[in-house]
């Protein structure tokens, strides 16, 4: 018989009208405060307020906790800030982002510097669930932690990308602190123009393809050459259609092969102040009917060969509220999976779909 773990809950995250699935204890666990059935009321809230005074903290079973903070009267932010803190990204993301607002660049940017980083955020890939990190990626971001947050993201999914590719360890850690810098050259191109709130001029867009060669001249002599040419080479295309230099095929290292996708992944999931953020399950069909051209065809393949893997059997919540198990989801149709509602599985339809996957809490 598996004994069932108690999680902490901040009282506010209960609210008028809640009937609750399983018993609330004290912030012990000790002390049984509300039974299976009950209905939350405000008098209930406010004498728990009164009670727990500032901490405010009970507690209640993990898969309570999970139905709780996923529920929309839960905002969202709550949810992200949540998982950010139970995986330690929210530290990592401010550590790359005190980073990126240092301009000493020669006292912090190298390998011996880096490495303690690189090394942590290639340990989180081996002690938490993939979604949960996926999660942590996939959240709507603040517009000021965009650089620093995109980043850490990248190097989250390169990560992901080697382990898959069962690439050594060297390279994974490699390819995550390629990630972490491949967008360093960003701190070169003046704010107005990177977070701009709109689509940026022609201009505009060509100060900012500067991006790649400022990178590769930060990292020079102090990287090895593959994260220094994923840095320069991410926007390359294997048409030569990418830029700065324009190459193709096999000039284009693997580093920025996989680095691309992570890149082209992060940026679709998030939201900007022009565009809506996408559900990843759409992002796959983008990237299986390729919308980005010039990718390498065999790595995106691999890539939404595991990122459908990882997704099956989580939970979503619906469009109509309800909350769903997804059972399948096709190669070739990926934002309309098999859904499985207590009994009844179907597939979801342009009136029946995915509004959010929930993270792994």
């Amino acid at each position: 018989m598996s004994i069932r773990k108690l999680q902490t809950l901040p009282v506010e995250y209960l609210w008028d009208g809640l009937v609750l699935k399983d018993d609330i204890f004290n912030h012990t666990g000790a002390v049984l405060l509300l039974r299976k059935g009950e209905t939350i009321t405000r008098a209930k809230l406010d004498k728990l307020m009164r009670f727990y005074g500032d901490s405010r903290n009970i507690m209640v079973y993990e898969d309570t906790y999970l139905e709780i903070v996923s529920d929309e009267h839960v905002p969202i932010e709550t949810r992200r800030e949540i998982t950010e803190r139970r995986t330690g990204y929210t530290r990592l993301q401010q550590n790359v982002g005190g980073l990126f607002h240092r301009k000493d660049y020669e006292q912090w940017l190298n390998d011996e510097q880096m490495a303690p980083l690189m090394r942590e955020v290639a340990g989180k890939l081996q002690d938490f669930d993939p979604v949960m990190i996926l999660s942590c990626i996939n959240f709507p971001r603040p517009m000021d932690e965009g650089l620093q947050r995109h980043c850490l993201n990248v190097a989250f999914l390169n990560g992901m990308q080697a382990g898959w590719l069962s690439l050594p360890p060297e390279d994974v850690n490699m390819l995550v602190l390629a990630g972490l810098l491949h967008d360093i050259g960003k701190t070169m191109i003046p704010e107005d123009i990177l977070n701009a709130p709109r689509r940026l001029t022609e201009e505009e867009l060509a100060v900012m393809r500067r991006h790649p060669v400022y990178s590769d001249e930060l990292l020079q002599g102090k990287f090895d050459d593959n994260i220094r040419m994923a840095a320069r080479h991410h926007h390359e295309k294997l048409t030569g259609q990418g830029y700065p230099d324009g190459i193709t095929g096999d000039a284009i290292g693997l580093y920025a092969r996989i680095t691309a996708i992570s890149d082209i992944y992060d940026a679709m999931v998030s939201a900007r102040s022009y565009k809506g953020a996408k559900l990843p399950l759409d992002v796959f069909d983008m990237f299986y009917e390729e919308q980005f051209e010039g990718l390498d065809r065999k790595l995106v393949m691999n890539f939404l060969k595991n990122m459908r893997s990882e997704y099956i059997n989580r939970q979503v919540i619906m469009s109509d509220g309800g909350r769903g198990t997804i059972r399948y989801i096709p190669i070739n149709d990926a934002d309309h999976p098999i859904i499985r509602q207590g009994d009844d599985i179907r597939q979801t339809d342009d009136e029946w779909y995915c509004k959010e996957i929930l993270p792994v809490i």
